[in-house]
């Protein structure tokens, strides 16, 4: 092997819609690395790299392969993410296979990196009042010292800079891919602000843990149910985020990639808002309106004087509903002869029906 690609995103500048797409590539010249078959069995995604790289320093990790090809592709935005000693061991790992290494970075606008990440924590858990913070310099400047500056390229994430606006063709160009993926595949679409809206509510909703597949898939669901009820591009207030942009480190950027980064004007919606809680958290009735028409289309019972957050937690509670095959169907599941019949579950103060379908469930108790 002459030589690695090893594209490190940054995150959210379509890096999971190129690994997607170059998933199994192989021209005689470049190939995509594959992952082991154990992780893609584990993994629904088995084509980020990320998850690998991650766990690559495990010391009983089997590590050689001859690889029959010229040019190895590895892509795992992860990277930006590691420390100094991280990156140095990755480094001389990857230096067993190739001295020529060149990596590639897409960088986002401030504003719209900040947005863009700041929603997609959201998505998954987050429920606080501050933003996703940005610096450039600490997602790269270890990269640098360990690769070389010169070896790292950088590129403007911007739709109208990508070659035909499109990241897939433009990375495949960029790093002299003989030909363009055969199979596309665009993932991690932007939710709408009130869709974000509806999630960032449920995140601060006393709910049970998420940790197992089915609460997983239910989530996604809901994700998937609220992006249709609530469609749009998601917004923030730029005063919210440019007061939290460091000039300095905007330049540090500028300087590598040979032109401007870019802030947006306030605009009249920037002057009354206080923060990222009270942008989130501003609801009207016709938001309430549209939670509760879908739950009445699903057959559901909806109190007279549900809250914003209680019609959205009834929402997901249909979600798990509907993915786990009426197995674990709330509707038929009283909480108070749950903790009767379950003493151990009351005296631990827990969620009752989270317990149920955690543990409870599986155990055999019953939830009728």
């Amino acid at each position: 092997m002459k030589k690695i690609v090893l594209h490190v995103g940054m995150h959210k500048t379509g890096s999971t819609s190129i690994q997607a797409s170059l998933a199994g590539y192989r021209d005689g010249v470049f190939e995509y690395a594959p992952l082991p078959p154990a992780v893609e069995a584990d993994h629904q995604r088995a084509y980020n790299h990320s998850l690998l790289i991650n766990t690559a320093f495990d010391k009983g990790h089997k590590r050689a392969r001859a690889w029959e090809t010229e040019a190895l592709i590895l892509s795992a935005e992860a990277i930006t993410g590691f420390d100094l000693e991280a990156v140095q061991e990755l480094g001389a790992l990857l230096r067993q296979y190739a001295s020529d290494i060149q990596v590639y970075a897409y960088v986002r606008d401030p504003f719209d990196y900040v947005k863009a990440i700041t929603q997609e924590a959201i998505k998954w858990g987050h429920a606080g009042d501050h933003l996703h913070p940005l610096s450039y310099r600490s997602n790269f400047v270890h990269i640098e010292d360990v690769f070389g500056a010169e070896c790292v390229a950088y590129r403007l994430y911007r739709r109208d800079k990508l070659l035909s606006g499109d990241v897939i063709a433009d990375f495949a160009s960029w790093i002299g891919l003989k030909n363009e993926p055969a199979h596309r595949l665009e993932v991690n679409a932007t939710l709408s602000t009130n869709a974000v809206r509806c999630i960032y509510a449920l995140n601060s909703f006393p709910m049970f843990s998420s940790g197992s597949d089915v609460l997983h898939h239910s989530w996604r669901e809901l994700l998937g149910v609220v992006g249709r009820l609530f469609p749009g591009r998601f917004e923030i207030p730029a005063r919210l985020v440019s007061r939290e942009i460091d000039i300095w480190d905007m330049g540090w950027m500028e300087a590598r990639l040979g032109q401007s980064l870019k802030l947006p004007p306030y605009s009249e919606q920037d002057m009354d808002c206080t923060g990222l809680k009270d942008w989130l958290g501003r609801t009207t009735p016709e938001m309430l309106a549209t939670i509760r028409s879908e739950l009445t289309d699903r057959g559901a019972e909806v109190a007279e004087n549900a809250s914003f957050v209680e019609l959205v937690s009834q929402l997901y509670l249909e979600c798990l509903r509907s993915k786990s095959d009426l197995q674990l169907d709330y509707r038929k599941f009283s909480a108070d002869r749950y903790l009767e019949r379950n003493p151990d579950v009351r005296q631990a103060g827990l969620n009752p029906f989270g317990h149920y379908v955690l543990h409870g469930h599986g155990e055999g108790r019953d939830g009728s």
